[in-house]
């Protein structure tokens, strides 16, 4: 609270003299970069020029210096380009190629040229050689690994099929292992393991922390390198999923919407996690009647619903599941550390879905209405209390009964919650078909 009030006295109080605010503000800045707290977050305004940051829409090459400029608290405008209207812009750059930083005309070029040039301007490059080294030596080796991921996983990359086989059988056992192995032993050699060297945030980090948006976002990427980091280089796996959250301001801009039908269902226990996390989502609801002609628009991964989006970005996620793992693992909702709790977690999950995913595949299937009846009186009188009996257990196990797992919400209870009001939309057993049976109390 100090340096917050000191800082925003600096900069909004010390105008008499200019070399007065300006030795001010290089001292805020230097004190906000040393901290490693994220200048925009605290309020303070960095004087700076018009920005434009141009690139495709996707994380890419052009994510790291998006990091720096976000946690530098620099305004910019990020103009994301599609690809059909690449042909209008690639004159207006030298070597026709972005990343491209517009700085009030002046047009900067080449990531690692832009990265260090920012580096040096808002204090994010080391000043003795010996760091200095280790920040380039960090970046080129994760660069080795990005170019020949790009040449074994892209669809762009020129390589045809087989020789992408053999590519990316190379990266998976030999680069892949050598590099990522190289940046673990620089992280676990540096003095703090909250960065990959010195004390505070370098470029190299931002560059790091780039590839790992581009493995957290591109299926490609994920399946060839996100297990390998996480199963085998925990102590780097740990260092990227931290420092991570530190943008969450940042990767929060993003316009995020959920696709799904006009109900409950699949998509109730993503929209009830987006809501806890009160985060910011459009809830798109789609009639059943217009679902034929949607899922033929090329929107829909794998023709399916629920479907997460995120613009401008375009990044998709699909599968009830895995949107689940993907956003709760993020932000806290997903034990993926503790092994124990993270089973009890999908030990519900799977076990509330058995519970009804199998009743409604029945429900719904093309059995006669007296097959069906039978088989509601079976389900609800045999399996329901036998599963009912095994989630009562499991509560009374947990030391906090107001959750399912552990004393704070998790995917489990979202997942609980959302298929349980799906549940309750659907028509149960009737007391005329349970008549001849008994109904134990539980169920």
């Amino acid at each position: 609270d100090y340096f917050n009030c000191v800082a925003k006295q600096c900069f909004f109080f010390s105008s008499r003299r200019r070399h007065t605010r300006c030795r001010e503000v290089s001292w805020a800045r230097r004190c906000v970069q040393e901290t490693g707290i994220n200048a925009e977050y605290m309020g303070i305004r960095i004087v700076r020029k018009d920005m434009k940051l141009y690139y495709f829409d996707g994380p890419g090459r052009a994510e790291a210096i998006r990091l720096l400029l976000f946690h530098a608290g620099l305004k910019f405008e990020d103009v994301r380009i599609k690809r059909e209207d690449w042909p209008k812009y690639k004159d207006k750059f030298e070597l026709k190629q972005v990343p491209a930083l517009e700085i009030d005309g002046k047009i900067l070029t080449q990531s690692y040229a832009i990265l260090e040039y920012l580096g040096s301007k808002y204090g994010y490059l080391p000043k003795t050689y010996d760091k200095l080294y280790k920040v380039i030596f960090v970046m080129n080796t994760a660069e080795d690994i990005y170019r020949k991921a790009y040449m074994a996983l892209m669809p762009s990359s020129p390589l045809d099929a087989k020789a992408k086989d053999e590519a990316k059988k190379n990266i998976l056992e030999v680069d892949g292992p050598l590099h990522l192995g190289a940046l673990f032993k620089k992280l676990s050699e540096n003095e703090s393991q909250k960065f990959i060297v010195g004390h505070k945030y370098t470029i190299a980090d931002f560059y790091l922390l780039g590839f790992w948006a581009t493995v957290l976002q591109n299926p490609d990427f994920n399946a060839t390198f996100y297990e390998v980091i996480k199963t085998k280089m925990p102590g780097l796996f740990t260092y990227l999923d931290e420092r991570m959250k530190d943008f969450n301001p940042y990767y929060k801009k993003c316009a995020t919407k959920l696709y799904y039908f006009d109900a409950a269902g699949h998509g109730e226990m993503i929209r009830l996690m987006l809501k806890a996390m009160k985060f910011p989502f459009e809830d798109i609801r789609i009639k059943i009647e217009d679902w034929p002609k949607e899922k033929e628009t090329g929107k829909f991964i794998l023709k399916e619903l629920p479907v997460v989006a995120c613009e401008p970005c375009g990044v998709k996620f699909a599968q009830t599941d895995a949107i689940m793992h993907r956003i709760g693992g993020r932000y806290g909702y997903l034990p993926i550390n503790k092994p124990e709790k993270l089973y009890k977690v999908v030990w519900w999950c799977n076990t509330w879905k058995d519970l009804i995913v199998n009743y409604m595949g029945f429900a719904h299937s093309s059995y006669s209405e007296e097959k069906k009846k039978e088989f509601r009186i079976y389900y609800f009188t045999k399996i329901v209390p036998s599963l009912f009996e095994a989630m009562e257990s499991k509560i009374m196990m947990n030391k906090c009964s107001d959750y399912l797992v552990g004393k704070s919400y998790t995917v489990a209870d979202f997942y609980f919650l959302g298929l349980y009001k799906a549940c309750l939309l659907y028509t149960s057993p009737s007391p005329r078909d349970l008549s001849t049976s008994r109904m134990p109390s539980s169920a």
